[in-house]
């Protein structure tokens, strides 16, 4: 947490039954697809103490901007100046690594009305993270892994659904698994954002199993050197009768144009092993037309298992293609 957010947070008013004046806090959302985690806690906070707090509150007080993506990061700074008399806080992975709630707010119950749409649950069991990846920020971040909440403590009973936030959810096993046996045991389904696959065992294979996810189950292969574990890893999915095709898909990150060669091989690899590859991109730099491709193809379940990548390059001569020579054909 940063000295100075840490200091205006501290300096506002306790919760008093004579309060008069409430605090206006607007909250900006400036990117990503999913409700914002650090925002709902925010505003259940703010809440708390009796303040007024929305995505349209008009003369703010105060102001939360959160950045997810570097790449807006220069947009957002402008967002200020239309509130001249208030106090903006900055935050988010986007901004820096090294701006943090308070603890008395990251452990709030989020504020889940602030997206009525919302039917779910969502929050970290674990932070940090025991793998160093060169694209990874976490470690960075958020340190070493760590135990951090019960799923209990922001499930929110409305909700028959629960997604987790976590980096790396099974590199402490005893945890996973009873935080796991928590949501079968309270019928729940199931959203995770990737685990790691080299972690996976028969107990946690078979823990996996029992889990109602209302999305597939996420993994990862990131690079060459893990395929042997990959396979390892898909083979103990197989085993505990987890359909490969139907519920498992697995990232293929490709950090920059030189390794679009490495991300087509390990897509080719992924469909002999008979599951389903999910490309993805570092954000940060342009996609030229050979990423923009082999995107379109690995990420269409549907035409990913009707063709092959070079068959779809035929079909689609305006793109550019890559040039198949340069692929292992004997990728097995």
């Amino acid at each position: 947490m940063s000295g100075a957010l840490k200091e205006r947070l501290a300096s506002l008013p306790p919760p008093t039954l004579s309060k008069v004046i409430d605090v206006k806090v607007l909250l900006v959302q400036v990117d990503g697809k999913l409700p914002n985690l650090a925002l709902m806690k925010l505003s259940s906070w703010h809440k708390a103490q009796g303040d007024i707090v929305g995505f349209n509150v008009a003369d703010p007080d105060r102001i939360y901007i959160s950045i997810v993506f570097k790449r807006n990061k220069e947009n957002s700074l402008g967002i200020p100046r239309l509130y001249s008399d208030a106090e903006v806080f900055y935050g988010g992975p986007g901004h820096d690594l090294d701006t943090e709630l308070p603890k008395e707010i990251e452990f709030s119950v989020p504020d889940y009305s602030l997206y009525p749409k919302m039917d779910f649950s969502m929050g970290f069991t674990t932070r940090g993270c025991i793998r160093n990846c060169y694209f990874c920020t976490v470690p960075e971040k958020e340190g070493l892994l760590t135990r951090w909440q019960h799923p209990k403590e922001f499930h929110n009973p409305a909700f028959k659904k629960v997604m987790l936030l976590d980096n790396n959810w099974l590199a402490d096993k005893e945890w996973f698994m009873e935080t796991s046996q928590w949501i079968i045991d309270n019928n729940l389904s199931l959203r995770e954002g990737g685990m790691d696959i080299r972690l996976l065992d028969d107990d946690m294979a078979d823990q996996l199993s029992k889990i109602d996810f209302y999305k597939p189950l996420h993994f990862a292969f990131d690079q060459d050197a893990d395929k042997d574990d990959v396979l390892k890893g898909i083979q103990m999915l197989s085993k505990h009768n987890i359909n490969l095709r139907q519920k498992v898909q697995i990232f293929v990150y490709i950090d920059g144009p030189e390794q679009v060669q490495s991300g087509l091989a390990r897509c080719q690899q992924l469909k002999k092993w008979g599951t389903n590859p999910f490309v993805m991109y570092n954000m940060d730099r342009p996609r030229n037309n050979e990423i923009r491709h082999l995107q379109r193809w690995a990420n269409r379940k549907w035409l990913f298992w009707k063709i092959d990548f070079s068959e779809y390059g035929k079909k689609s001569p305006h793109h550019q293609r890559l040039d198949m020579r340069e692929v292992d054909p004997n990728v097995h």
